[in-house]
């Protein structure tokens, strides 16, 4: 592929993130000829909560709460375009979809009982079956209830009141990250810059200036996106965007394995509602998490504190254990399996943000919707607030579609 260098009042674009929301915003961009410089304050590109999620292609299943199903259909509108989007630089293959679909499991300590549950899940199928063929999902299956023995011989039943098979899948963060590094490597017109955290933005003419780095360098650029995740309210802040409501930062902690043994055995299990966890396995790679025992910082404010959160070997070694010994509880003979490897396991993590001020035990918790996300802009500024993983390369994308429509540019 040849590249064109189109020029923009002001400078290059900014990218601020390189999540997935920031790479897919800077490739848009420089496919269509504007030069680019992303920043990431890490050391290491795609390095954050998006290459340390689960990587489920949400469909709105989750958000039992939401009973108006504008969450659903805003995850699904993401799912339609996920695959379109990153294939633009990246093979079917590099998505790293699960072959197992999700089952969906309700506990008898469930916030809503089975038959809450139930009723959403069978409209979520009703809102997916209307979004055609480009939906990410399981096409040959069905909502279907699993029977008696099937339910039996997965979950302890004493603990576990009904389960669902749903046509949900994942997308694996790791098998994505090379792909994507290789596709942005080979663009010449992004310059990716790590170690480089942004501290500040302001307007000056027709262009904005970026203070970056230890020795506060400033930089102007013809427009701004940022996608900074757990950092963009703060960045917002200093070309005066308000958020419209009080944002909660919760650093949440999975276990990771590299084991095509245990991912040969590892059920795609969601556990709604409350304070539960999740089972992945795509490809020879298995991700397992519990709410209670990952969670290591939660707070309310612009932004989190800056210092890192430090996972000792004995923090990751006490998360390890609670979150098999939870596991173990609700899937007796998986948490058997689990307990095999518990000496193997990477705990990692990441910050999961999202508008609130109260976990998710409370009803009436923000974090039980993802309907108030997406690009929010002003002249020549974008900010991502992605939501859900699923809807990052949609609203990288859309972010990007804004700058190219301010300069007169075709997409």
């Amino acid at each position: 592929m040849s590249y064109r260098s189109a020029t923009i009042t002001g400078g290059p674009v900014a990218v601020i993130g390189s999540g997935l929301a920031g790479i897919t915003a800077a490739m848009r961009l420089a496919d269509a000829g504007l030069r680019v410089v992303l920043f990431e304050r890490n050391e290491t590109l795609f390095s954050g909560a998006s290459a340390v999620c689960e990587g489920k292609i949400h469909l709105g299943y989750t958000y039992v709460l939401d009973s108006s199903h504008t969450t659903t259909r805003r995850l699904l509108s993401g799912a339609v375009r996920f695959r379109p989007i990153l294939t633009r630089w990246i093979p079917e293959a590099g998505l790293g979809l699960s072959e197992k679909p999700f089952l969906y499991a309700c506990p008898r300590d469930s916030m809503v009982p089975k038959d809450g549950v139930a009723a959403h899940l069978a409209q979520t199928q009703e809102e997916a079956d209307s979004c055609g063929t480009d939906l990410i999902c399981k096409r040959d299956l069905r909502l279907r209830p699993l029977n008696a023995s099937e339910l039996g011989a997965l979950f302890d039943t004493t603990e576990i009141s009904a389960a669902w098979e749903t046509n949900e899948l994942a997308s694996s963060p790791r098998t994505k990250r090379p792909f994507l590094l290789s596709a942005l490597g080979a663009q010449p017109l992004v310059e990716a810059r790590t170690k480089a955290e942004v501290t500040g933005i302001t307007r000056e003419d027709d262009h904005l200036v970026i203070t970056w780095g230890a020795d506060g360098l400033r930089e102007k650029f013809g427009a701004v996106i940022n996608a900074s995740w757990e950092q963009r309210l703060r960045l917002d802040r200093y070309l005066n965007l308000s958020p419209p409501r009080q944002a909660l930062h919760r650093f949440k902690c999975g276990l990771h394995l590299q084991s095509k043994d245990l991912a040969e055995r590892t059920p795609n299990v969601t556990f709604v509602i409350g304070e539960y966890g999740d089972t992945v396995a795509y490809g020879d790679r298995v991700y397992a998490s519990w709410y209670p025992a990952g969670m290591l910082k939660s707070e309310v404010a612009l932004a989190p504190d800056p210092a890192p959160v430090c996972i000792t070997p004995s923090t990751a070694r006490h998360i390890t254990e609670q979150s098999i010994a939870a596991l173990a509880r609700y899937m007796p003979g998986y948490g058997n399996a689990l307990a095999e490897y518990t000496n193997d396991f990477e705990v990692r993590g990441g910050y999961i943000s999202a508008w609130g001020t109260s976990g998710i035990t409370d009803p009436n918790s923000g974090l039980h919707s993802r309907a108030e996300i997406g690009v929010t802009s002003l002249p020549r500024y974008h900010s991502i607030n992605t939501g859900k993983y699923v809807m990052a390369p949609k609203y990288g994308e859309e972010a990007a579609l804004r700058v190219l429509s301010e300069m007169g540019l075709d997409a």
